[in-house]
């Protein structure tokens, strides 16, 4: 017998209303929970008539209570109903991207499939069971609420309290949806169970007892219920516990129908029938001896008679299945250890022998292998473990692969051979490295090369070194170095060209993270060398990728824009849009540090179809980057400061938080363009910088950010360290951002020491214009300017003054409006130091101008006091007010104060006040000394 709606009327009216609600356009989300057999899934099957009235279209998809669960087990068993959702979910199969990317890429697709099925009329998803859900169907869904607010999608969730970390990790953020409802189904009450009692035609004097003993749970009331209450004795009382309660079910059945059952359990909460039959034929009778009954079909005999004793039912999908998970769970713990493993074994077996696609089978079979050795030696359970691990990978379900490959491991035991442990260890940490656990990834790295040593695999040994990439923390870099240096010196020229060169790029880059540009260059010199002889593109662009970062200074821009265009031609022809990615981005930014705006442009085109057309998160972040730079560069700051969030989210939405640091980082600089940073942005961006890398031009941020909050003894006292660095820092990655910084820093503080040792860095560069190299994070217009800026600081007036017209022409070419008004603001600061006060005064006034015009108000300030710091020194040099000026002057000529006051069109008396202040302010004593020279 079914549980009845009894008191479920508030939770009925709610989902009655989230119906109406998604049906007129209203997305909602709810997440029924409660206890094992509260109702939870008459519930979900009680939304899904509701949702049929209204019209909707319904899916329903539901997590199992079985390890072996494929990751994304919930949303294809709902794409069984919808075959555009299956496609969506096999789009992360798709190239490119990188881990995060091609994940995020399948996630939008899944969101965009299930808004455009609900569009007509309206869609429920019913997803069942999430407490035994994957983490990868979590955050699937986690992505599906957040872009189905406004629409007429209604997701219905069920789940079992309490809730596992997994479960729980996703809370805060269903709980910040707008349309996020939790609906917690509480235990029937007291008077409940009694009206259940007396539509059973019971005695309600019961009631007191079996809602004390069953806490109200719809499940265990019914097992109370249906057990022969007529006997008068309590049935609470004569067994001992809610498992011996469920399993007095099975008395009602015999032997061979309770093996059957057993089996089953061992099987799932649903029951495949036909390998169940499979499973019960393979294993021998639990009573040695004992015949079998051959006749008809024992089966579905057995399941006939379990159903009538309540103990399984039909499903509303048609699926047969143990009427609750307690149930199941009950039936699966009375089993000896002995029987549990064989029947493991057997459904093992019959899996196998069945087939099937991997994502299938593969983490069920690995399971019941599990099951059947635990962790002892087991070759089937290390195929299978391994199996499974890689078809969670081709999911993206990196959580569900180190599961599998963990197992792989253990399995293998003490019988694995040390090349094929090398082998799982180096497969786990490629999954781990994927997912994010770096240190645990790298100590798997280090354990493979070990054993890749025992084993004499230098190829094993290079592979393990080439699992962690891009990592540039300085221990990890050590490990990396380490691997790499063995791996290099053992493998043979012949036999391993492809991985000496992915080998030499890898300690390539190693190097120029670290700061040694020459190394770096001559490492990837010779990966470019040893690449030549490759036929495969991964390897090729691999070298390349090492050979541009080893050159990120404009004085290899002509190499660097070639690598960039081998790179698109290679990618294009290899079908590898990642590498076209970078191609482009690489000429991007060749071409922000040549001044070809026009260049840039099409290089953003190009990256915006790729964003467009293979749907990569990756690609939209560096156009929305790209985009972010360009405007600030124009000026257009509301517009800059819109596509760095809109990046910042997007990088936090794929989950790669060094994308996301650079928010702050974009930020920062913004904030040297306009001047002024506020208190709030400083404890932001100082924070920021706990989670940036150990680079050096990271860790100059917190000084340069201090001294534009006017912090200056703090910022004096972080920036001490960084003194001499451009007079050390060898021309590589980063090199000329760093550089800036410490000019910048150095002006901020007026250290002159520093200032000139920038200004001396930068020679020679000066016609070019201020770009990272390794993709713009920001262009701050001509170096030109850069350079005069620290040589006025350095007291180089002179080569300042010729400077600062160089980089006006430059920015003014380039309609780098904010840079004009910057290089004005600095030329008149010279032109003030040195005495030339009426251009400085022009000059100022025009960067006023400017930063008025582009709305920068603190900037505006800096030119205002500049302005009234020229007014004083030109009052300094001539005490005479421009009138007396003028009086003067015509005084010297012999004009008459009549004359005088004619020619001004003065009274003749204010004329002759002027005079007396003239002759005081100059100390002389009549107006014929005034005109025997000048004063």
């Amino acid at each position: 017998m079914q549980t009845p709606a009894v008191g479920r009327h508030e939770e009925i009216a709610r989902l009655r209303a989230a119906v109406v609600a998604a049906a007129s356009g209203a997305g909602r989300f709810v997440l029924v929970s409660g206890t094992a057999g509260i109702g939870k899934s008459w519930l979900a099957e009680h939304v899904g008539t509701l949702a049929a009235e209204a019209g909707l279209l319904i899916v329903r998809g539901n997590a199992v209570d079985d390890a072996g669960m494929p990751p994304l087990w919930p949303w294809r068993r709902a794409a069984r109903e919808l075959p555009e959702l299956a496609a969506a979910l096999d789009t992360v199969t798709e190239p490119g991207g990188g881990p995060a990317g091609q994940r995020f890429r399948m996630f939008s697709e899944v969101a965009d499939v299930l808004v455009a099925a609900a569009a007509p009329s309206g869609l429920l998803l019913v997803l069942e069971d999430l407490h035994w859900s994957d983490p990868t169907s979590l955050a699937l869904l986690t992505h599906v609420a957040t872009e189905t607010p406004r629409t007429k999608v209604l997701i219905v969730a069920t789940a079992r309290e309490p809730m596992g970390e997994t479960l729980l990790a996703h809370q805060p953020d269903w709980l910040r949806l707008p349309h996020f409802q939790s609906l917690s189904v509480p235990g029937l009450s007291e008077p409940e169970v009694r009206y259940w009692l007396e539509q059973r035609g019971l005695t309600p004097d019961l009631a007191q007892r079996v809602h004390e003993r069953t806490g109200g749970t719809p499940l265990l009331v019914r097992l109370v219920i249906d057990s022969d209450m007529g006997t008068g004795d309590d049935p609470l009382l004569s067994v001992p516990g809610i498992r011996r309660l469920i399993l007095a079910q099975l008395d009602r059945l015999d032997t061979a129908d309770v093996e059957i059952l057993s089996a089953a359990a061992v099987l799932g909460e649903r029951i495949d029938t036909e390998l169940l039959a499979q499973v019960y034929g393979a294993i021998p009778p639990s009573e040695p001896g004992a015949p079998r009954d051959q006749t008809g079909d024992p089966v579905a005999r057995a399941l006939d008679a379990a159903t009538a004793a309540g103990i399984v039912r039909r499903f509303a999908d048609a699926t047969t299945g143990f009427t609750h998970a307690l149930v199941r769970d009950a039936v699966y713990a009375d089993l000896a250890p002995s029987r549990r493993a064989a029947c493991h074994r057997a459904a093992a077996e019959a899996l196998a022998a069945r087939g099937g696609p991997d994502s299938a089978v593969a983490g069920a079979i690995a399971t019941h292998w599990r099951q059947a050795s635990g962790c002892a030696d087991s070759p089937s359970g290390r195929q299978w473990s391994r199996r499974a691990a890689r078809s969670a990978r081709a999911s993206a379900a990196y959580a569900e692969a180190i599961r599998f490959g963990q197992w792989a491991i253990d399995a293998a035991g003490a019988s694995a051979s040390d090349a094929e442990r090398a082998e799982l260890l180096i497969e786990l940490a490629r999954d781990e490295f994927a997912a994010g656990w770096v240190a645990t990834s790298l100590d798997h790295c280090v354990e493979a090369g070990a054993c890749a040593e025992q084993a004499d695999r230098p190829d094993l040994l290079a592979e393990a070194g080439l699992v962690v990439q891009g990592v540039t923390t300085p221990t990890v870099m050590t490990q990396l170095d380490l691997l790499c240096g063995k791996a290099l010196r053992l493998l043979e020229p012949g036999e391993h060209p492809d991985l000496i060169a992915r080998i030499l790029a890898q300690r390539a880059l190693s190097a120029a993270d670290r700061g040694a540009g020459v190394r770096a260059r001559e490492l990837s010199d010779q990966a470019m060398r040893a690449a030549e002889r490759s036929t495969d593109p991964d390897v090729v662009l691999d070298a390349i990728h090492a050979r541009h970062l080893s050159l990120a200074a404009v004085d290899f821009l002509d190499e660097r824009t070639a690598l960039a265009t081998r790179a698109i031609e290679i990618a294009a022809d290899a079908e590898q849009p990642l590498a076209r990615l970078w191609g482009y981005v690489w000429t991007a930014d060749a071409a922000l540090q040549r001044g070809d705006l026009p260049g840039f442009d099409n290089a953003l085109d190009h990256i915006e179809l790729l964003a467009d057309r293979r749907r990569l998160p990756i690609a939209r972040w560096h156009l929305l980057r790209l985009r972010a730079t360009r405007a600030a560069l124009i000026g257009d700051f509301p517009a800059a400061l819109d596509f760095d969030t809109a990046a910042h989210e997007l990088a936090v939405g794929i989950g790669d938080y060094s994308l996301a640091g650079l928010h702050h980082a974009f930020r920062g600089m913004y904030a040297v363009i306009v001047g002024h940073i506020d208190r709030a942005e400083l404890t932001a961006a100082l924070a920021s910088l706990a989670f940036a890398p150990k680079i050096t031009i990271a860790q100059l941020f917190a000084p340069l950010l201090h001294a534009m909050a006017g912090d200056l003894e703090e910022a004096r006292a972080l920036f001490a360290p960084f003194r001499l660095l451009p007079d050390t820092l060898e021309i590589g990655p980063r090199w000329a951002g760093t550089v800036y910084s410490v000019g910048l820093v150095a002006e901020l503080l007026d250290d002159a020491e520093t200032a000139d040792r920038v200004f001396r860095a930068f020679g020679g560069r000066e016609h070019h214009y201020a770009a990272d190299g390794t993709g713009a994070l920001i262009c701050l217009g001509s170096i030109a300017r850069i350079r005069a800026d620290n040589a006025r600081v350095a007291g180089r007036l002179d080569a300042a003054v010729d400077l600062y017209h160089q980089g006006l022409a430059m920015d003014t070419e380039i309609g780098a409006r904010p840079f004009v008004a910057l290089g004005h603001l600095g030329l008149a600061r010279t032109l003030l130091a040195r005495g030339d006060l009426s251009a400085a005064r022009e000059v100022a006034d025009r960067a006023a101008a400017a930063f008025r015009r582009l709305e920068m108000p603190y900037r505006l300030r800096s030119a205002d006091a500049l302005l009234t710091d020229i007014t004083a020194a030109t009052r300094t040099a001539d005490p005479l007010t421009r009138r007396e000026r003028e009086v003067h002057d015509l005084v010297a000529t012999g004009m008459t104060n009549r004359e005088i006051a004619n020619r001004l069109v003065l009274s003749e008396r204010t004329v002759e006040t002027h005079v007396r202040n003239i002759l005081a302010k100059l100390a002389v004593t009549n107006r014929t000394e005034l005109t025997r020279g000048p004063h």
